[in-house]
């Protein structure tokens, strides 16, 4: 319960609607091939109002320091759209779960002496460090996208005077 409610429902119209994106996307498999799933992406502009209140939001109030975004994008999957394993550049990912739960499917996946899953629940973040983590994230099985930001925050964390 990241967000207010009625900010995370824009959000996602804002995402599907208002914003260009780009087909053929992918978790950064290689090589890629005819059967590398692909998915959609759009990226944020930094003076966009919704990423400027979410990465002040998360600089004050989740991290307690100023960080640095080095970018923030949407992806959004569809069904069939399996994310790959992969691991992110970067120091940390901050990935916000914006549409709705998921009931069984279209879990965060990641490998810890197995693999592991994390239940898509909306308004939800999970922090992980970009470089160490193997991970992906699954689609629905019907219905419609599903839609994370992904914030990509710096190794330099500068803290408040």
């Amino acid at each position: 319960n990241w967000l207010d409610p009625e900010f995370c429902d824009q959000l996602s119209d804002h995402i599907l609607y208002h914003m260009p994106h780009k087909y053929g996307c992918t978790s950064f498999q290689y090589p890629l091939n005819e059967s590398t799933t692909r998915f959609y992406m759009a990226d944020f502009d930094f003076q966009d109002l919704h990423v400027k209140y979410m990465c002040h939001k998360l600089s004050k109030e989740v991290f307690k320091h100023n960080c640095t975004f080095s970018r923030v994008h949407a992806n959004i999957q569809f069904s069939g759209m399996d994310g790959s394993f992969h691991k992110d550049d970067g120091n940390f990912t901050v990935l916000y779960m914006v549409t709705p739960t998921l009931d069984g499917v279209g879990h965060f996946e990641y490998e810890d002496e197995g693999t592991k899953q994390i239940d898509f629940v909306e308004n939800r973040l999970v922090i992980f460090e970009a470089y160490d983590l193997v991970h992906r994230g699954r689609s629905p099985d019907i219905g419609p996208p599903r839609i994370t930001v992904a914030f990509k925050v710096d190794k330099e964390i500068v803290s408040n005077k």
